[in-house]
């Protein structure tokens, strides 16, 4: 014998809600207003931060070093570069004919900027081998690049490379990235630093904001070593703060918020890619 449905399965009032055919509750009309008028209470949810990533290698495609390998570290870079997506590329030992391969890894948005070693017995840009080009370092804004510049450090070692800075403000978000590669010597490295950190790097910000965010790559050629009178922390502003590898390459930036860091191995040339990650 066919049983009737009960009352409820056909949307019958009671107590003042409605149940619908599945047996879950509806509110009244006047519990749904009072919920509206509780929510235009509500805080706002606070926005999501914005990732930062920034990329360091250093790929000792001179071809005068031991560690060259044929320049096949460009393509190891270019793949480094397409897995981990970074905002920011600083790379140091590379021709200037590399960084047009490298940018483009970046993305379609990317500009870079260069910074010539120039040789002492010369009087003219280093060179790599094989007619690649001029040699030193790059770096690569994902967003492009308003503005940048280029020179060398007032204070140099003996030896026959004069070394060199390039920095970058970005197109969009307004931010500058500089790269450098530093002096084997410590006391001179730490020399370099120190003229790099801040004077340089606060001279391509027109803005001249306390706010504007800032971040310095590179290999420094200096080691965290509390006691050390080259330990890579003494080129540090207040202000700034510091992330390292463990080894010579380091991020010295200010304005982000510090994540996490990471390393990954790369096998043609002789220093790990290093990743800082950031928000804002």
């Amino acid at each position: 014998m066919l049983r009737r449905a009960p009352a409820w399965r056909y949307g019958a009032r009671r107590s003042g809600v409605i149940m619908d055919g599945m047996g879950s509750p509806r509110r009244s009309a006047g519990l749904v207003l009072a919920a509206f008028l509780l929510c235009g209470l509500l805080p706002a949810p606070a926005a999501a931060a914005t990732a930062f990533k920034v990329l360091q290698m250093n790929l000792c495609n001179s071809g005068v070093a031991g560690c060259y390998q044929g320049g096949r570290a460009v393509g190891e870079a270019v793949a480094m570069i397409q897995r981990r997506l970074p905002d920011v590329v600083s790379v140091n030992e590379v021709c200037l004919s590399d960084l047009p391969r490298l940018t483009a890894a970046v993305g379609a948005s990317a500009q870079y900027r260069f910074a010539f070693v120039r040789n002492r017995s010369t009087n003219s840009d280093y060179q790599c081998t094989d007619g690649r080009g001029a040699y030193g370092s790059g770096i690569i804004v994902k967003e492009g690049v308003r503005t940048g510049g280029h020179g060398t450090y007032s204070a140099q070692d003996g030896g026959n490379e004069i070394r060199a800075w390039a920095c970058a403000l970005s197109a969009v978000r307004g931010f500058t990235a500089c790269t450098t590669h530093l002096s084997t010597t410590g006391t001179t490295a730490l020399a370099q630093c120190r003229e790099l950190v801040p004077g340089i790097v606060l001279a391509h910000d027109p803005t001249g904001s306390p706010t504007t965010r800032h971040v310095v790559v590179g290999d420094l050629n200096l080691r965290y070593s509390p006691g050390s009178a080259t330990n890579a922390q003494n080129c540090v502003p207040s202000g700034w703060f510091r992330k390292g590898d463990g080894d010579v390459q380091h991020v010295i930036a200010r304005t982000l918020t510090f994540v996490s860091t990471q390393e990954f191995a790369m096998y043609r040339t002789d220093h790990p890619a290093f990743v800082v990650n950031h928000t804002f």
